[in-house]
Parts: C-alpha cells; sequence; structure tokens
C-alpha cells in the first residue's frame, strides 16, 4: 500500500530529530576526551624539568594536534607522541596513559628519562609500537606490558631496567620486534617467549640473564635476528637450531655455553653473520659450515675448538670475515682458504697451527687485517701478502717463519701494524722496508735482521711504538729519529748500535719507553733528555758510555725504572736523583761512581730496587735510607762504604752478598756483618766534631753572657705571652697550636689523663683514639701511635697519615690540627665526630633506626666525592687502601669523613702502580688476596 506523502515527510523528519542528540552527545564526548588528553600531556610537561618544558614550548591551548611531536587521527584525538632524540629530562610518572586511550605510537627515545615504567602502560590496549630505549629508566617492567595485545614493536634497550623478563611477555602475540638489550635483567630467558610466533628481531643482549636459552625459542621460525650476547647463559646450541630457516644474524658472543657446535648449524642457508666467540664451544667446526653460502662474518675466537679448520671453509665465497683465533686448532691452514676472494680480516692466532701458509694466500687481494701469531708455523711469509695494496694489519709474532720479509710489503703504504717478532726472519732492513706514513707500531724483535735504521721511517710521523730489540742491526742513531714526535715507545736493546745518541731525541716529548741497552753506544749520556717529561721507563745499561750522569735527568719526573748499569760512567751521583718521585727502580751498578752516596737518595720512599754494586762509593750510608719503607731488594756490595746499615727490611733480608767487599768498618744488621758498637756507629762524627767543637768553645764562652742578658730580659715577656694564650684556650683550643705546642701537648695530656681508656673511643691496628675535651663545647679526637709495640709501623704510619692530611683539604676528609713526634707519645689530632664509626652506625640498633636511606646515599656520595678527589684533584693523587666501615667516621649531621691515612701512599700518574698488601681482610679485592 503506497503511504501518502505527508506521511513520508513526517516520517523522516522524525527520524532526523532523533539523530540530534546522538550526535551533539558524539561532539560532546569527542571534546570532552580531546581536553583530558590536552590536560594530561601539559600535567606531565609540568613535571619535565626546565629545560625540558622549553623544548615543548609549542604545547599550549587545548588542541594537541598542533604541538610538537604530537600525532593525531582522523576524529582529532592523540594517535602518536613522538619526542625522540630532543633531550628531555624528567619521568613517565606524571604521564596519565589512561587518557590517551587512543594512542598507536608512542616514541620517547634517546632522551634522558628516569624513574621506573608506570603499570598504567597497560591501559593503551590499541598501542602498536611503544619506544622508549636510550634513557635511564630503572625498576622492572612492568607485568602489565602482556595487555598490549597489539603491540608489534617494543624497544626498552639502553636502559637500567632490573629484575626478570616477565612471563607477561609471551602475551604479545603481535610482536614482531623486541629489544632489551643494554639493561640490568636478570634470571632465566621466560619460556613463554615461544608463543611469540611472528618475532622476527629478538635482542637480549647485556644482561645478566642466566640459564640455558629455552627450547621454545629455537621453535621461532620467523626470526631473522637473535642476539643473546654478553649475558651469562649456560647450556648447549641443541640441534633444533636448524628450525630457524629465516635466521638471517645468530650472535651468542661472550657467554657460558658449552658443548659441541651442531652440525644443523648448517641448515641455516641465510645466515649472513654467525658470531658465538667467547664461549666454551669443543670439538671441531662442523664441515656443515660449508653449506653457510650467503656468510659474510664467521666468528668463533675465544673456544675451546680443536681439530683443524675444514676445508669446506673455502666455499663461503662472500666471506668477510673469519675469526679463529684462540682456540685449540691444529693441523695446517687449508689452501681452501685462497679461494676466499672477498675476505678483508683473517685471524688465527693463538692456536697451535703448523706447517707452511700455503701459496693461495698470495690470491687475497682484498685482505686489510691477518692475524697468525702464537702459532707452530713455518717456512717464508707470502710474498703477495699486500698484492691488492690494501693491507693495515699484519701481525705473525711467535711462530717459526724464516727468510726474507714479504716483497710487497715495502710498497704497502696503507700498513699501520706490523708484529713479527720472536721468528727468525733475516734480510737487511735498510732494504726490505719502505716508507710507510700511516705506521702506527712496529715490533721486529727477536729475529736476524741485520742493516742499518732505515732513514724512511723518519716519514712515519703517526709511530708511536718502535721495538727491533734482539737482532744484528748495526751503524748509529740517525738525527730523523726526532722527526717521529708521536713515539711512545722505541726500544733498540741488544743490538750493535754504535756512535752517541742524537740531541734531536729531546723532540720525542711524549717518550715513556727508552731502551737501548746492550748495545756499544759510547759518548756521554745527553743533557737534553731531561726534557722527556713524560718518559717513566729508561735503559741505557749495558754501552760504553762515559762522563757523568746528567743533572738534567732529575726533571724526568714520570720515571719509575732507572737503569744506567755496566757503562764506564764516573763522578758522582747527582744529588738531583732524590728528585725522581715515583722511581721504583734504580740500577747504576757496574760503573766508576765515586763518592758519597747523596742524602737526597733516601727522598725516593717509594723505591723497590736499589743496585749501587760494583762502584768506587765511600763513606756512610745515609740516615735519610731510614725512609726508604718500600723497598724490597738492595746491592751495595763492591764499593768502599763503612758505617752502620740502615735499619730497614730491605737490608735485614739481604744476604751477605748484596754488602759484601766493602770497608771493614760496616757494620749492622745483614747476616754476615759485625754488629754496631755505640762507638762504632758514632766513630765517623767523632773524628770530625773533637775539633769542631774546640773551635766553637770560645765563641759560645764569649756569647754566654750576652745570652744570658737576652734570656732574661724576655723572660717576662714570654710570662706575659704565656699567659694570654692559656686565656686565648679557654675560647678556642687551636688558637694556640701555632704558637705553643708545647702546652696543647700538656693540655692533652691533661685532658685525656695520661691516655686513659676511659677517653678511648676506637681503635685501629696503629693506634687508639682519645676524646679530647680541651675546653668547653670544644672536643678532639687524638689517635695515639703504638710506639712500643712496632715503633717502624707505628711510626711509619703516623708520617704518611700526617704527610696525607697535610695535603689534603675537602669537607669530606677528616681535618688534621696537628700531630706530635714525642717519646713517650706520638699522636695526630682531629676533628672529633660525634657519630663515631659507618660501622657502629650500622650494626647499632637506635643508629640504624635514625640512619634511613636518605643518610646513607648521602654516606655513599661522600666518600665517593673524597676518593674522586683523593685519585684526580690531587697532585700528586693519593691512594688511601683501606676504605672500611671502621675508617668512614659521621659527624652530628651524619655527614661522612674518610679517616686513617696509615696505609695511604702516592700514586703516580698515568702509569701502573705496585705495592705492597695492606688494607683489611673482607674490604680488599678479592684477587690479590689469593
Amino acid at each position: 500500500m503506497k503511504l501518502p506523502p505527508y506521511i513520508s515527510i513526517i516520517t523522516i523528519t522524525v527520524f532526523a530529530l532523533s539523530l540530534v542528540p546522538a550526535y551533539f552527545g558524539a561532539q560532546a564526548s569527542n571534546g570532552t576526551a580531546k581536553g583530558e588528553e590536552a590536560h594530561a600531556l601539559l600535567e606531565w610537561k609540568s613535571g619535565l624539568d626546565n629545560c625540558s618544558q622549553a623544548l615543548l614550548s609549542s604545547w599550549q591551548g587545548d588542541n594537541p594536534c598542533t604541538w610538537r611531536g604530537i600525532g593525531c587521527d582522523g576524529s582529532g584525538s592523540v594517535s602518536e607522541l613522538n619526542l625522540t632524540n630532543m633531550r628531555l629530562q624528567g619521568s613517565l610518572s606524571k604521564l596519565n596513559f589512561t587518557a590517551l586511550s587512543n594512542l598507536i605510537s608512542l616514541n620517547l627515545s634517546a632522551n634522558s628519562f628516569y624513574g621506573p615504567i608506570p603499570p598504567s602502560i597497560g591501559n593503551l590496549s590499541k598501542l602498536s609500537t611503544l619506544s622508549i630505549f636510550n634513557n635511564s629508566l630503572s625498576g622492572t617492567i612492568p607485568l602489565e606490558i602482556g595487555k598490549l595485545s597489539r603491540l608489534s614493536i617494543l624497544y626498552l634497550d639502553g636502559n637500567r631496567l632490573h629484575g626478570t623478563i616477565p612471563e607477561e611477555i609471551g602475551m604479545l602475540h603481535s610482536l614482531l620486534n623486541l629489544t632489551l638489550y643494554d639493561n640490568h635483567l636478570a634470571g632465566q630467558i621466560p619460556t613463554s617467549m615461544g608463543n611469540l610466533s611472528n618475532l622476527t628481531f629478538l635482542a637480549l643482549g647485556q644482561n645478566n640473564l642466566v640459564g640455558s636459552v629455552p627450547r621454545e625459542i629455537y621453535t621461532l621460525s620467523s626470526l631473522k635476528f637473535l642476539s643473546l650476547r654478553m649475558n651469562k647463559l649456560t647450556g648447549s646450541i641443541p640441534s633444533s637450531i636448524g628450525n630457524l630457516s629465516s635466521l638471517k644474524v645468530l650472535n651468542f658472543q661472550s657467554n657460558h655455553l658449552a658443548g659441541p657446535v651442531p652440525q644443523e648449524i648448517g641448515r641455516l642457508k641465510s645466515l649472513a653473520k654467525l658470531t658465538l666467540s667467547s664461549n666454551n664451544f669443543s670439538g671441531p667446526i662442523p664441515v656443515s659450515i660449508g653449506n653457510l653460502t650467503a656468510l659474510t662474518l664467521l666468528d668463533l675466537t675465544s673456544n675451546n675448538l680443536s681439530s683443524s679448520i675444514p676445508e669446506e671453509v673455502g666455499t663461503l665465497r662472500h666471506l668477510k670475515e673469519l675469526r679463529l683465533s684462540e682456540n685449540s686448532l691444529n693441523g695446517s691452514i687449508p689452501r681452501s682458504i685462497g679461494k676466499l676472494v672477498n675476505l678483508s680480516a683473517l685471524s688465527l692466532h693463538y692456536n697451535h697451527l703448523s706447517g707452511f701458509i700455503p701459496d693461495e694466500m698470495n690470491n687475497l687481494r682484498t685482505l686489510r687485517h691477518i692475524t697468525m701469531g702464537e702459532n707452530e708455523l713455518v717456512g717464508r711469509l707470502p710474498d703477495n701478502i699486500c698484492r691488492g695494496g690494501l693491507l693495515e694489519n699484519f701481525t705473525a709474532p711467535n711462530n717459526h717463519f724464516n727468510g726474507h720479509l714479504p716483497k710487497s710489503l715495502k710498497n704497502c703504504s696503507t700498513l699501520s701494524r706490523i708484529r713479527l717478532e720472536g721468528n727468525r726472519l733475516t734480510g737487511n732492513l735498510t732494504e726490505d722496508l719502505g716508507a710507510y706514513p700511516n705506521l702506527k707500531y712496529i715490533d721486529l724483535s727477536f729475529n736476524q735482521f741485520h742493516g742499518e735504521l732505515s732513514l724512511k721511517w723518519g716519514c712515519s710521523h703517526k709511530l708511536t711504538s718502535l721495538r727491533i730489540s734482539s737482532n744484528n742491526i748495526s751503524g748509529g742513531i740517525h738525527p730523523m729519529i726526532g722527526n717521529m714526535a708521536q713515539l711512545r715507545v722505541l726500544d733498540l736493546s741488544s743490538n750493535y748500535i754504535t756512535g752517541q745518541i742524537p740531541k734531536e731525541l729531546r723532540r720525542l716529548t711524549s717518550l715513556l719507553e727508552l731502551d737501548f741497552h746492550d748495545n756499544k753506544i759510547s759518548g756521554t749520556i745527553p743533557p737534553e733528555i731531561g726534557h722527556l717529561s713524560t718518559l717513566d721507563k729508561l735503559n741505557l745499561g749495558g754501552n760504553k758510555f762515559g762522563g757523568s750522569i746528567p743533572p738534567q735527568l732529575g726533571q724526568c719526573r714520570s720515571l719509575w725504572n732507572l737503569n744506567l748499569s755496566n757503562n764506564e760512567i764516573r763522578a758522582s751521583i747527582p744529588s738531583e736523583i732524590g728528585n725522581l718521585q715515583f722511581l721504583r727502580d734504580l740500577d747504576l751498578s757496574h760503573n766508576f761512581l765515586a763518592g758519597k752516596i747523596p742524602r737526597s737518595i733516601g727522598k725516593l720512599t717509594t723505591l723497590e730496587v736499589l743496585n749501587l754494586s760494583q762502584n768506587r762509593l765511600s763513606g756512610f750510608i745515609p740516615q735519610s735510607f731510614n725512609n726508604m719503607w718500600e723497598l724490597v731488594s738492595v746491592n751495595i756490595s763492591h764499593n768502599d762504604l763503612e758505617g752502620p746499615i740502615p735499619n730497614i727490611e730491605a737490608f735485614r733480608d739481604a744476604p751477605y752478598s748484596a754488602v759484601a767487599s766493602n770497608k771493614a768498618g760496616l757494620c749492622g744488621v745483614v747476616a754476615g756483618l759485625k754488629k754496631c758498637s755505640e762507638r762504632t756507629s758514632s766513630e765517623k762524627g767523632n773524628k770530625f766534631m773533637i775539633p769542631v767543637i774546640l773551635s766553637l768553645v770560645s765563641f759560645i764562652l764569649l756569647t754566654s753572657l750576652f745570652i744570658g742578658v737576652i734570656l732574661l730580659a724576655c723572660q717576662r715577656a714570654k710570662r706575659a705571652e704565656q699567659d694570654s694564650l692559656e686565656a686565648q684556650a679557654q675560647g678556642d683550643a687551636f688558637t694556640i697550636w701555632g704558637y705553643d705546642g708545647k702546652l696543647v701537648y700538656e693540655n692533652i695530656i691533661k685532658a685525656t689523663e695520661g691516655f686513659d681508656s676511659k677517653y678511648c673511643v676506637g681503635e685501629g691496628g696503629y693506634g687508639v683514639v682519645y676524646k679530647a675535651n680541651l675546653c668547653d663545647n670544644q672536643a678532639f679526637a687524638v689517635k695515639k701511635i703504638h710506639v712500643p709495640h712496632d715503633e717502624i709501623s707505628g711510626l711509619m704510619s703516623l708520617e704518611r697519615e700526617a704527610t696525607a692530611l697535610a695535603n689534603i683539604r675537602h669537607r669530606n676528609i677528616v681535618e688534621l690540627y696537628g700531630y706530635c713526634f714525642h717519646p713517650r707519645h706520638s699522636f695526630l689530632v682531629y676533628d672529633f665526630m660525634e657519630r663515631g664509626s659507618l660501622r657502629r652506625a650500622l650494626s647499632d640498633d637506635e643508629m640504624t633506626m635514625e640512619f634511613d636511606w636518605a643518610r646513607r646515599a648521602s654516606v655513599i656520595k661522600g666518600v665517593a666525592d673524597a676518593l674522586c678527589y683523593m685519585h684526580h684533584d690531587c697532585s700528586p693523587p693519593w691512594i688511601h687502601r683501606d676504605i672500611t666501615s671502621n675508617n668512614v667516621l659521621l659527624d652530628g649531621d651524619y655527614e661522612a669523613h674518610v679517616s686513617d691515612f696509615g696505609t695511604a701512599r702516592l700514586v703516580k700518574p698515568d702509569s701502573s702502580n705496585w705495592t705492597s698488601l695492606v688494607g683489611t681482610l673482607g674490604y680488599m679485592a678479592p684477587g690479590i688476596t689469593r
């Protein structure tokens, strides 16, 4: 039945009117949602630091779609937040993820966001991309991450996340890329990852993951990239590895994986990079490796692989890097390696390879790096090893190679590193080597080369290390040596070099090691050596140097090893040698040195080895030798020395041969020498002092009357001054320290009642600490040294501590007010710390409650600041060597102050430093107590 026209019009009108409320309701709802999004983002912005807020200056108003880094969908709702690499700083805790329910992509990477990932991130149900890599996020990965069912990309690498990887991550069935590497994640890899069947990219490296790799991982047939490098994974690689047929990159480097490399790995036909280095894999390299024809990198370095290198390696025609070093591979190098025409790096060092290098290696024109050192290889080196003119690194040390250097090396100008030491190579270096403008390191030591030092090396301006020791090199040292301004090491020892050291050597101002020993160099030691201020090792022994030791050597203040032995050096030892404060080994033996041993030698408090034997030294050994506490070995034999031997450990432990063939008057603590009588020890003094005393008697008599008058006049003034000082002491005890130490000493004895035990507040290895109240509201800590118990160690401890604290000023290091050397009492006086030691604060129940985490963090920072100051801001630096909870004191505000510097010592910058074992067991590094 046909309706009348007016009925149709009424029906349409009614329907249209019914849609009006829905339309305006939707518009109102959309406007409300946009307002919530804008409010949430502005609220988060307000929590960022000021600089970050300035970078987001466009975030104003109520329309976020126009703001920087914001993307919106068709309805005007925020769907994308991309603030990558904007140097923003703040936390995510104030970001209301619930208000951003339409977010599809969240990218906050490469900023400085910190704090945890909020669990509310799980409310972003539409999220497809979550990228927050390279920030400083901490805490654990929230379990709510498993709610993001649409997530396809999850990048959380490069943060500080800890805890375990949650099993809930296996609920992300849409996930394609997952990167969690470079965090602090621990525990095992969750088996639920086997549910991520669409996963193509998985990177979990550089964490602390343990256990075996779940077998479920090997079911992810879509995987193209799998990296678990630098963890603590154990177990073996199962045969199911062959299921990962799409894999292009496999990296298990630096774990604890063991067992054989399975043959099934040869089924990964798409594999381009295979890295299994630094594990415990054993057995042979599987021959199926030859099936990986797409391979460009094969790295099996640092394992326990054995047997020979399979010939099948030669089928890997796309291979660019073959790294098999640090294994137990044996047999010869396969000829098939010559087929790897794209090879740029070949690493075979530290194996048991033997035999000849195959001639086919002459075909490798793209080689840039080749290392074959520490094997049993024989024969000649390949003549055309630099056929392509690209070779940069050629190292084959400690084999049995003979014959001449490869002919192609002469014109191989790309070379930057050559190491061929420890072989039987021959030839004339003047003719066989060319000019190498890019050369940085060369070592040809322990071969049979002859000829002279090539003038062409003057063109090697980048050279940092030149070693040609133990060869048959002759001729002189050309002045061109001064052109190699970047040289750090110059070792020409054990050759037949003649002539003199050129003055141009002074231009090598970066030199650290200079070794010319065992040659035939003559002349005098050039004073220009004093310009080499960075030098830490100088060995000129076993030559024909004459003349005297130049005083300018005292300017080489970085020296720790000085050897001038077995020369023809005359005159006396210059006192400037005492300026070498970091010297540990001094050998001046087998010369013609005469005169007395200078007192300044006693300033070498870090010296460990001293050899002055076979000279013509005379007189007494200086008393200053008693300060050489670090001395371990000493030899002063075959001289004309007399008098008492210093009473230090090095002499007490020395054999008789170390002091033999001196004058009969030499006496003391060495076994085999006569004991020193009181007369013997003062004989020399009496010989010279008697005439001096006689000459002074008349002068003393004439001046005594004058002095008496002066003393009488001063007595009244001193009494007045004493009264004034005592009055001052009632206000501030140490205002008088610089005026009358005797008065302070007496006050300390009085305040502690002669160091009565009731004032004792602590005890250390070398002393007891007392609390001394010298006046009202002014307390001091007095550390009394155990001198009667161990005089040498105790006084050494006091001297070290006084020296250290006298040169150190820092708010987190106790302040030294003064010290006292006295026959009865030797002590130090410094700040009294009300809270005592850190150990007390951690063990006392009441103090523990007050010692909250904020204060503990402040203590850690304070100790770190103090050590940083000692190590980097002091010149020269100091090391404490006994940081324990007993040696960190707390003041009334729980601020940390490092104390007890009895084992502290100076450190030589930019060099290795050896010390005797000191410190407290349990606080020392475990490795040094084994």
